[in-house]
């Protein structure tokens, strides 16, 4: 359930409403912009939403009911809002936008249906498709390192130590333990664990002839 206003919540519970969606969206640099699919401009909070300004959502209204998940918006180039020039300058890379359903008769009447920030921007033809990027996006980032047997550096890079032009074009290194000893004369910079116990062995009882000194498996 989200917190709405008792006076907004209400509103949308009655049997006729009038509303619209609005979108504001905040630049790196400072700059707000606002849009809205109603057919006049809105002004809420000192903020001017544009009418006929081409953006629209996409599948907001499909899912859930009001609930959005990372989802798109698209629509069209405006050359006194929003430019190809600007995207590709990155003025828009991971502005931050809020997404609000109003009442359009009385604009005080709203609520935040979803905040997050712009992902990865596309044009095409005069028209733009942008991800929306939700706050629990930073909850599925990998962070730190992975321990696994596999090496996770990209061969070549900083981290592999060798110069992938030393090697025949379109070697492929598929980041073993036994590759970087056997094929390159690596290991020293082999960024995985090649004796990491698999389950089998993690989940193992100790057997009668094993010794158990403490000393390594290997």
């Amino acid at each position: 359930m989200r917190d709405f206003s008792p006076e907004f919540a209400a509103y949308i519970a009655g049997v006729a409403t009038t509303l619209c969606w609005v979108w504001k969206l905040v630049r790196s640099d400072g700059t707000v912009l606002g849009f809205t699919d109603h057919d006049n401009d809105l002004s809420i909070d000192s903020v001017t939403y544009h009418a006929a300004s081409g953006f629209s959502p996409t599948d907001i209204d499909s899912r859930l009911g009001f609930a959005l998940d990372n989802s798109s918006v698209q629509g069209l180039l405006s050359s006194n809002q929003i430019t190809d020039v600007d995207i590709r300058a990155g003025k828009y890379d991971s502005a931050a936008i809020e997404i609000s359903r109003v009442n359009w008769m009385n604009p005080s009447e709203s609520g935040l249906i979803w905040c997050g920030k712009l992902g990865d921007i596309t044009t095409q033809e005069g028209h733009f498709q942008a991800e929306l990027v939700g706050q629990t996006a930073v909850l599925e980032r990998a962070t730190g390192r992975v321990f696994a047997r596999g090496c996770d550096a990209s061969f070549g890079d900083s981290r592999c130590g060798l110069n992938a032009g030393d090697f025949p074009e379109g070697t492929v290194c598929p980041r073993t333990y036994e590759a970087c000893q056997n094929q390159f004369a690596n290991t020293i910079n082999f960024r995985g664990f090649p004796y990491m116990i698999g389950e089998d062995a993690a989940y193992a009882a100790p057997r009668e002839n094993d010794v158990k000194d403490g000393s390594s498996r290997y």
